[in-house]
C-alpha cells in the first residue's frame, strides 16, 4: 500500500484544474462544465482537504493562514468560508479523513488475511499502520499537529486514541475471550499500546534517516506480542 492509496481520492500534490476566476464564478444550481453543484461542492471540498494536507502536514497548522490555504486549493476564501468556516474546522476535517482511511486501511489488511495466527494479524495491522505513516504528511497531521490547539480539538484526538484503543482490546479479548483484567484495566492496556505506535511513528517522522519502517514493523509487532502472549497467560 502506497501512501498515494491511503490518500484516494485526494492522491497527489498536482494542484487542481481551472482558476482563481473560475473557482470565484457565483455557484449556480445549473450544471456547469459537465458538473452538477453537488459535484462542484464536493470537488471544492477535497481540494480544501488536499490544500490542507499538504500545508498543515509541512510548515504546520500554526504557520497557515485561510489567505494561504485557498491560495493552494486555487479557490476563492468565500467557499472556505461556506464550507469550513475557520481554518481549525479544516485541520479537524483533514485529520479525521485521514484517520477514518488509516483505520478502513487496517480493516481491510485484517479481512485479506488468510488464516486466524494471533501473531500474524498484528504484523498485518501495525504494517498497514506504519504503511500510512510513510506520507510525512499524513504522520505530521495524525500525530503532531492537534495537541494543543483548543479543547474541542483535544477531546476529538483522545477521542481517536480511545477508539483505536477499542479496536485493539476487540481483538485481544476476541482471542482471550476468559481474560482476567477489569473494563478499567483493559482500557489503560489499550491506550498503552496506543501510545507506543504513536510515539515509535512520531519517532519516525522525526528522525526519517535512521529510523526504517521494517523496523517499526518488527519492534512493535514483537511488543504487541508480547503483551499479547501475558494476556494469554495471566
Amino acid at each position: 500500500m502506497s501512501s498515494n492509496t491511503l490518500m484516494s481520492p485526494i492522491q497527489t500534490k498536482s494542484k487542481p484544474t481551472g482558476s482563481r476566476t473560475d473557482a470565484g464564478r457565483a455557484d449556480s444550481g445549473r450544471t456547469y462544465a459537465g458538473q452538477s453543484q453537488a459535484e462542484r461542492k464536493q470537488q471544492r471540498r477535497q481540494q480544501f482537504l488536499l490544500a490542507g494536507l499538504n500545508l498543515f502536514g509541512t510548515v504546520g497548522f500554526r504557520q497557515c493562514t485561510v489567505r494561504g490555504i485557498c491560495r493552494e486549493a486555487k479557490l476563492t476564501d468565500r467557499y472556505f468560508y461556506a464550507e469550513f468556516g475557520r481554518i481549525e474546522a479544516l485541520l479537524t476535517a483533514v485529520y479525521e479523513d485521514c484517520m477514518i482511511r488509516i483505520r478502513n486501511q487496517v480493516f481491510q489488511s485484517l479481512a485479506n488475511s488468510t488464516g486466524s495466527d494471533p501473531q500474524v494479524l498484528i504484523r498485518k495491522a501495525l504494517t498497514a499502520f506504519y504503511e500510512a505513516m510513510q506520507d510525512p504528511r499524513v504522520a505530521r497531521v495524525c500525530m503532531v499537529e492537534l495537541e494543543g490547539v483548543s479543547p474541542e480539538v483535544d477531546d476529538l484526538y483522545h477521542g481517536y486514541i480511545e477508539s483505536f484503543a477499542d479496536i485493539l482490546l476487540q481483538f485481544m479479548h476476541s482471542q482471550v475471550p476468559d481474560w482476567r483484567y477489569s473494563d478499567s484495566q483493559a482500557k489503560i492496556m489499550g491506550i498503552a499500546m496506543v501510545g507506543a505506535m504513536r510515539q515509535a511513528a512520531t519517532y519516525g517522522l522525526r528522525h526519517p534517516s535512521r529510523v526504517s519502517k521494517a523496523d517499526l514493523i518488527d519492534i512493535s509487532s514483537r511488543l504487541f506480542i508480547g503483551v499479547f502472549n501475558e494476556i494469554k497467560t495471566s
